[in-house]
């Protein structure tokens, strides 16, 4: 008989793994025809969004009744079970990967070398916001290559 934790645990596997073929791209072969047929769309985002919904929707009215008048126990409470870690997670795993696909975009299109490239992801990947942070203190500040700025 399969637990109700098994599902939930293999969400997160799928989910934690599922991501680091496009961190790996973005950050060891960031001008590959393929990291650009991947990382130009919204997909690998969608996807873990979709999976974020499902999780979610279900919820959403015990979800807005915390969020609408929220307090630290409330959130903490929330969150304290496997669903809203999954949750978070996946919320987490979907925002830091739009902050790699910012960091990658943008470092293309500004000439940002693989060292700082590599710490922004590396930290990204790790800490978000971070790495966002150290990406756009330490940037170059002219766009070199307007053809690989954001689009």
């Amino acid at each position: 008989m399969m637990s109700a934790m098994e599902p939930m645990n293999a969400i997160f596997l799928a989910a934690t793994v599922g991501v680091g073929p496009f961190w790996f791209l973005m950050a060891f072969r960031p001008r590959a025809s393929i990291t650009h047929r991947l990382m130009r769309t919204p997909w690998p985002v969608v996807v873990i969004g979709l999976v974020y919904a499902s999780l979610v929707l279900p919820n959403v009215g015990a979800i807005l009744a915390t969020l609408l008048s929220p307090t630290l126990t409330a959130i903490s409470t929330s969150l304290a079970t496997p669903e809203g870690s999954l949750a978070v997670w996946l919320h987490v795993l979907a925002f830091d990967l739009m902050a790699g696909r910012f960091i990658w975009l943008d470092g293309l299109a500004r000439g940002v070398g693989a060292p700082l490239r590599l710490a922004a992801l590396a930290l990204a990947l790790m800490f978000g916001p971070i790495g966002l942070l150290l990406h756009l203190a330490l940037r170059p500040r002219v766009v070199q290559d307007p053809a690989q700025h954001l689009s």
